[in-house]
């Protein structure tokens, strides 16, 4: 167990927060508010750290820049704002996937990423 610093606990508080995944430069960024020496090689350790400790999960979207969230124990999927490229959860999951699967296949498991505009966007 890692001992609670302050670069720490401002990186989970930001990704608290927000409520969203957020990309390195905003965590830097939202972070720097409470500290404002941190810098990137910080931030990308302790990151490293935190997933490896189970407490934040990395999130690869295809065509994106990783992203980072808090560790979520429920399957969900994700939103990406065209707009802004900000990520957020989609806490549904649609139902029949298994009957879209090509005969003989066995379906493990999926990810699913939707695209258009956030709320700020669209505005």
């Amino acid at each position: 167990m890692q001992r609670m610093t302050k670069q720490r606990m401002a990186i989970l508080r930001c990704l608290s927060e927000e409520g969203r995944p957020l990309s390195i430069e905003e965590i830097r960024a939202y972070a720097a508010i409470e500290i404002p020496q941190i810098n990137l090689s910080t931030v990308y350790r302790t990151i490293k750290k935190l997933i490896q400790e189970g407490k934040i999960d990395l999130i690869e979207l295809p065509g994106e820049n990783s992203c980072y969230e808090i560790h979520q124990k429920e399957h969900h999927h994700y939103f990406l704002c065209d707009g802004c490229s900000k990520t957020y959860f989609i806490n549904k999951c649609p139902r029949g996937l298994s009957e879209i699967v090509p005969q003989g296949f066995h379906l493990l498991g999926h990810s699913i990423t939707l695209n258009g505009f956030c709320r700020d966007c669209r505005a």
